[in-house]
């Protein structure tokens, strides 16, 4: 049994990053198994450590715009990665479902993020969707963003999915800009569930499977994290898939497995022309018409929300003015919250932050729990972090309107997202959110103390 591939990158000094790799030629009978990780959450550093007391190496994609952030890796850890053998690749500056946004904020978002990695030294070839959210525009946006290939989220069977899918993906791929997986592994599942993954690929005739991890919890994992795993869980499985070498079954990366050179960076698109005075509302679709691709969520905003809690949105025609507003029903709660966002992009819907000036925010509501304003700020990596958020507002049982004030912008904060969220059980119907630049605050900017938990 053979493989042809090149070793692992073990540095990241430029002339290493830029070697080629050959791609991986599989011999009838043997599986590969990648073992990836997605969202860059700062548990991985024990997968990591896991992975390399095995003598496996795993791939981990990461945002950019969250290194750093509290609850996630940083760029000395995932520098480190490298250094050890793992596979670094891309995943958005900002985690965003690329579909949902234009060609240029695609581009910025997956081009950025690419240069900004390796610009921090590393070999950067591979890319994962965001939640597996791809159509035909946007795997062209990676390939021309250099990329060798791009993971997708699906296509393989497994018991109760896919029936007409095959149990592993061809090397090479049907299609490297679509690498086919069997989702993403979640809380419920156990260790038979991983192992079932490997066996019956193996009983297929082979091929490879990647598979791909998230959470990494040192317990049972809470019911907050669906696409968790307990460490105890995860550390069995490796110690099997390990055990497996003897029989054909392996764990490449996935550079290791497409292989190739690491083509040349590419920058997105530069933004729109910032110099003209900002208008008096900041914020774009304020009265959530307009749904060009018709998925319920209005353009430039987004559905977002944290915790262990049940929740249904709907795009209703109870509005407030226009035809459109958004409902959103919290049917059982635990901790967290939902909440209806502007859009946490690069610029091309999110607005601008200018350090001390101070933001009206204001909608129209009715709601049976009472809700809160809530504003996020992009950071200069492109992150998204909390800000500061309202004092409860009243219920409603008509529409009625309601603003906030922010705190003078702080100086991390280069761009602003606002909206309106629910932390009990109840509904919120909003429509015609506004925001408005004040100027600068007589005070100085408060740096935001640490963010809560998302």
């Amino acid at each position: 049994m053979a493989f042809v591939m090149a070793l692992a990158c073990q540095g990241s000094a430029p002339e290493e990053a830029l070697e080629e790799k050959s791609r991986l030629v599989l011999e009838p009978g043997q599986l590969v198994v990648s073992i990836t990780f997605d969202d860059a959450r700062a548990s991985q550093v024990n997968a990591a450590l896991l992975l390399e007391a095995r003598g496996l190496r795993g791939t981990f994609f990461v945002s950019s715009g969250r290194l750093g952030i509290p609850g996630y890796l940083t760029v000395d850890q995932i520098r480190r990665f490298q250094a050890a053998g793992h596979e670094v690749g891309g995943h958005t500056v900002s985690h965003v479902q690329l579909p949902t946004l234009d060609v240029d904020s695609q581009r910025r978002q997956v081009c950025d993020d690419r240069v900004a990695l390796i610009n921090a030294g590393l070999r950067v070839t591979s890319f994962a969707y965001p939640s597996g959210a791809r159509d035909a525009t946007t795997e062209q946006v990676v390939i021309d963003c250099n990329y060798n290939s791009a993971r997708e989220s699906g296509g393989l069977r497994t018991p109760d999915s896919c029936s007409g899918c095959p149990y592993a993906e061809t090397v090479p791929p049907q299609d490297a800009f679509a690498i086919r997986n069997h989702g993403s592994i979640q809380r419920t599942q156990t260790l038979a569930d991983l192992q079932g993954l490997v066996l019956r690929a193996e009983s297929a005739g082979g091929g490879w499977v990647p598979i791909a991890f998230h959470e990494i919890c040192p317990g049972p994992c809470p019911t907050s994290e669906t696409y968790g795993i307990n460490v105890s869980t995860f550390t069995a499985f490796l110690d099997w898939l390990a055990a497996r070498a003897s029989r054909g079954t392996f764990v490449r990366t996935v550079d290791q497995v497409i292989g190739g050179a690491v083509k040349p960076p590419v920058n997105g698109p530069p933004l729109p022309d910032a110099g003209t005075p900002p208008p008096t509302q900041l914020l774009r679709n304020p009265s959530l018409e307009t749904d060009s691709n018709a998925d319920g969520t209005p353009d430039c905003w987004q559905r977002g929300g944290y915790g262990a809690n049940a929740f249904t949105w709907t795009r209703t025609s109870d509005a407030h003015s226009g035809s459109w507003a958004q409902r959103l029903s919290l049917t059982s709660y635990s901790s967290g919250d939902r909440k209806l966002l502007s859009l946490e992009d690069l610029g091309a819907c999110a607005p601008s932050l200018t350090t001390g000036h101070r933001y009206r925010v204001s909608a129209w509501y009715k709601a049976t729990a009472a809700p809160l304003f809530k504003a996020y700020y992009r950071n200069g990596s492109g992150g998204w972090v909390w800000w500061a958020q309202s004092a409860l507002l009243p219920t409603r049982g008509t529409y009625g309107y309601a603003e906030w004030t922010t705190p003078a912008a702080p100086s991390a904060g280069l761009g602003l997202s606002v909206g309106l969220a629910l932390e009990r059980v109840g509904t919120l119907t909003m429509d015609d959110f506004r925001l408005e630049d004040l100027g600068p605050s007589p005070f100085a900017p408060l740096e935001p103390e640490p963010p809560p938990a998302q």
